[in-house]
């Protein structure tokens, strides 16, 4: 397994006063940046907000990381191509919950070795949640650090994490996930956020996240830390999970074989 590079520690404290930075201008300025306007033919949309910070995020990146290849999700691309390092950028994750203001949205920052995320942070300031982390170094809430990913209790206690993914053919996928669900966990939630979920999962709150289809940059910082805690990360066919995949199962130990059941067709 690739770890974070050596000076994670000190990448991941400018990061911090980064997105602190950031975010607290996108709270200051929220009435202001909620403008929003549809993005393609689907049911997304964009803010000023997202643009706003995902250009303060890709040009600091950029200056700091020059070798690294910038990748933003409203379309910016900065640095080498062929570069083996890769930051994903999603700058406001949860963009329907920021523009209605329901406070489960978030900044979410992964550096990736090749498709494999090994440094991450989400900066979610009116959710109250800041998690920071690096393969072969762990996680950390604040400045507390977390535990290692402890087994799965029964069924019976497990809270799941899912959401609806964009495409609408995948929805029904997404319903019949639930359906499974729904005699044998006590219970599924939904965040409208992968930032949020992805946190959740590492702070404990919930046992395991899926979707069916899922970009680099909302996965990316949420997965670092999942990683250095030892989480399972599969696709819904069981195999071997990176970025490049769309789908996604998150997971406590013990979990996967059961919800894999949910998760075929």
């Amino acid at each position: 397994m690739t770890s974070a590079p050596a000076d994670a520690r000190d990448i991941l404290a400018r990061l911090r006063t980064l997105t602190a930075e950031v975010g607290g201008e996108m709270v200051r300025l929220a009435d202001d940046l909620r403008t929003q306007t549809a993005k393609g033919e689907g049911h997304d949309v964009v803010t000023r907000a997202d643009r706003f910070s995902e250009e303060r995020l890709t040009a600091a990146l950029a200056a700091w990381f020059p070798q690294h290849r910038v990748a933003g999700e409203e379309g910016t691309v900065l640095g080498p191509a062929d570069s083996d390092w890769t930051w994903h950028i999603d700058p406001l994750d949860g963009t329907c919950n920021y523009s209605r203001g329901i406070p489960a949205w978030g900044i979410s920052i992964g550096l990736a070795h090749r498709r494999q995320p090994v440094l991450g942070i989400i900066h979610a300031p009116t959710y109250g949640v800041t998690l920071t982390g690096a393969v072969g170094l762990g996680a950390w809430a604040e400045d507390l650090p977390l535990p290692q990913a402890t087994p799965a209790g029964p069924e019976k206690t497990w809270v799941v994490a899912t959401d609806w993914p964009w495409p609408l053919e995948q929805r029904a996928r997404t319903t019949r996930f639930i359906g499974f669900l729904e005699k044998r966990v006590r219970q599924y939630k939904t965040m409208g956020s992968a930032a949020i979920d992805l946190a959740n999962l590492a702070l404990g709150r919930v046992d395991a996240y899926a979707i069916s289809h899922i970009f680099p940059w909302d996965q990316a910082g949420g997965c670092a830390c999942a990683r250095a805690l030892g989480y399972e990360l599969l696709t819904w066919d069981g195999g071997p999970w990176d970025l490049g995949r769309p789908d996604i199962l998150a997971c406590r130990p013990g979990m996967a074989a059961t919800l894999l059941q949910g998760l075929a067709g």
